[in-house]
């Protein structure tokens, strides 16, 4: 005995609602489709994790950048610029056997006795002439704090902070320099070349022309200063 029709036909009709849902339940997962319920399927959350995990890039600067005299060689050493000068740059004072022997030994004067003002000081020149001129400038100020006075010093600090690109760093310890002793003809030549690096041309030209005035027409560095005028127009 069936059951009447009044009553069969909806029972029906929700077994076949529920049929449905339940095929387009398996027919969801079966083609990674994402609704609100189920959340993002695993393909879309391995996207967002890789969007999420790449670094956004860094903004960096360029490093600095200065202009020496074409002819020339660069700014002049102080503790040996006059007469004489070796110029910063250059190669080791010898074979890497005994260069590195006297690194070491004065890294270890250093351990012993960090106020030793001879070592930081010939460690500083070892390390400017390795090109190395971010140390070179850090045991120079080193040294500077304990004889802050130290003229040719301060020239070779100022010397490696133009070579490391801090040009306003250098000059102002130049003009330091200056302001006590204002014919030192190391600290005007190395002003010339870093006012000639920041653009500062007619100031340049002064401290060049005050240069030759001071050292004469045969002096090494003479030549360089000439070049640098001509460059600049003065």
């Amino acid at each position: 005995m069936g059951l009447p029709a009044r009553i069969a036909i909806p029972i029906l009709a929700v077994f076949a609602v529920v049929f449905l849902g339940v095929l387009g339940w398996f027919l969801r997962i079966g083609f990674g489709t994402t609704g609100s319920a189920f959340g993002p399927s695993a393909q879309a959350e391995q996207g967002d994790a890789r969007i999420q995990a790449t670094p956004a890039p860094l903004a960096t600067e360029p490093p600095g950048t200065f202009t020496v005299p074409q002819t020339g060689t660069g700014p002049v050493r102080g503790s040996t610029a006059l007469p004489g000068a070796g110029v910063g740059g250059g190669t080791p004072a010898g074979p890497p056997g005994p260069v590195m022997q006297e690194l070491t030994e004065l890294r270890a004067r250093l351990a012993r006795n960090p106020k030793d003002l001879a070592a930081l000081v010939q460690l500083g020149n070892m390390e400017f002439d390795a090109q190395k001129f971010d140390k070179a400038a850090g045991l120079y100020a080193r040294a500077l704090a304990l004889d802050p006075g130290n003229p040719d010093v301060r020239i070779d600090y100022a010397t490696a902070l133009h070579q490391s690109g801090h040009d306003l760093d250098a000059l102002k310890q130049l003009d330091t320099v200056l302001k006590e002793r204002p014919n030192f003809a190391a600290a005007l030549f190395n002003r010339g070349v870093v006012l000639q690096a920041i653009g500062r041309r007619t100031d340049a030209i002064a401290d060049f022309r005050h240069y030759l005035r001071i050292v004469g027409p045969d002096d090494r560095r003479a030549a360089d200063a000439r070049a640098a005028l001509q460059q600049l127009g003065g």
